[in-house]
């Protein structure tokens, strides 16, 4: 169990990037690489006066390449990694685009227009007062319909890639439902936040079980991946200060961020492409979305939706960025400011139904 005192901390930097820098000098006989992409480990080839230790290469394939006394079996080094699936989120049909969806408290069916196929797919799975917790649990690359049931304390999930389901304790009543891929798998976690103590219960995908305090009373719970390394970062955000604190995947290392007031809510997502969540608000009081992008740090503040309406963030049109969206409960109508492929509307559901991309906007 992992419980690691990070409540309190210096302040910082608001923002702090790091640059990794990489250089590879290798020579031999009259032959030298100043320049070099090696996947994966280990490995070394040779030829003539020339030898090339492939440190973080791996054995190569292809065709002999030639310099000079220098000769190299294979220049090009091979990885045997697979694809990574799409990680596009409340995308239930894998094809790298957000779904427009709803789930219907009074019948917990869940309505989701595909956008594929553009079928509908209506399915059972829910009691009224359950809480959403949809995510990509089985790695598969596509979002699985999941329920957290305080009642039970139960977390109910139904596997796309086997038709299966799982049924699994984990969190108290009064807990929020946080999943994301927080060890990095490329399946989300099961995780709540416990608003009460403040603290985050998680239960990974390779049964590690991890309980941190992180937030004060009043914080808002907004995991994203900020630091473009493809792992949720644990982040709250708080109104009292308009202020983001984040404990940073792979070193632990805490940022904060100045960005919001109180009274807004937290958006976080990649608005911008580069890999990376941005901080992004949206205030219910004008409608209006702040945001600041992570690569260029440049400012955008648009409105979008009326007062009522709830941000409904997501890549609906399938090109690495998050659209502007928002759901109208007044006319169950989406509103879509997409980068790519402009504004439309799309009617869809009733009233009294829950968007299922507005499921973490806490």
């Amino acid at each position: 169990m992992r419980l690691p005192n990070l409540k309190w901390f210096a302040a910082g930097a608001v923002l702090s990037l790091l640059f990794p820098s990489f250089s590879f000098a290798q020579s031999g006989g009259n032959f030298t690489i100043t320049k070099s992409v090696i996947a994966g480990g280990g490995g070394r080839a040779s030829g003539g006066a020339f030898t090339v230790d492939g440190t973080i290469g791996q054995a190569a394939a292809g065709t002999t390449s030639t310099g000079g006394p220098f000769s190299v079996q294979s220049g090009f080094w091979a990885g045997s990694a697979s694809a990574t699936a799409s990680r596009t989120r409340f995308d239930y049909d894998g094809d790298g685009k957000s779904d427009i969806s709803v789930w219907r408290p009074s019948d917990g069916v869940w309505y989701i227009l595909q956008s594929l196929s553009q079928s509908v797919r209506a399915q059972g799975w829910g009691l009224t007062n359950d809480r959403l917790g949809p995510a990509d649990f089985d790695g598969d690359g596509k979002t699985d319909l999941a329920v957290f049931r305080e009642a039970d304390s139960n977390w109910y999930i139904f596997n796309s890639q086997t038709s299966t389901v799982t049924v699994f304790g984990w969190g108290i009543a009064g807990d929020l439902p946080v999943p994301g891929d927080y060890n990095g798998d490329q399946k989300a976690d099961i995780a709540v936040y416990r608003p009460s103590e403040s603290k985050w219960y998680r239960k990974d995908s390779d049964g590690q079980i991890h309980i941190y305090s992180w937030g004060i009373p009043g914080d808002k719970p907004a995991p994203a991946d900020f630091n473009g390394d493809g792992v949720s970062d644990m982040t709250v955000f708080r109104p009292s200060e308009g202020k983001w604190y984040t404990i940073n995947s792979g070193d632990a290392s805490v940022s904060e961020g100045q960005w919001g007031i109180s009274g807004d809510i937290p958006i976080p997502a990649d608005y911008s492409g580069d890999g990376r969540a941005d901080y992004c608000v949206f205030r219910p009081s004008d409608s209006t979305w702040y945001r600041i992008h992570s690569n260029d740090f440049t400012i955008h503040i648009i409105t979008w939706g009326i007062a009522g309406d709830l941000p409904i963030p997501g890549d609906y049109d399938g090109d690495g960025r998050s659209d502007l969206a928002v759901f109208r409960p007044s006319d169950s109508t989406w509103y879509l400011n997409a980068t790519a492929s402009g504004i439309y509307t799309q009617p869809f559901g009733l009233t009294g139904d829950k968007p299922t991309p507005n499921a973490f906007v806490y």
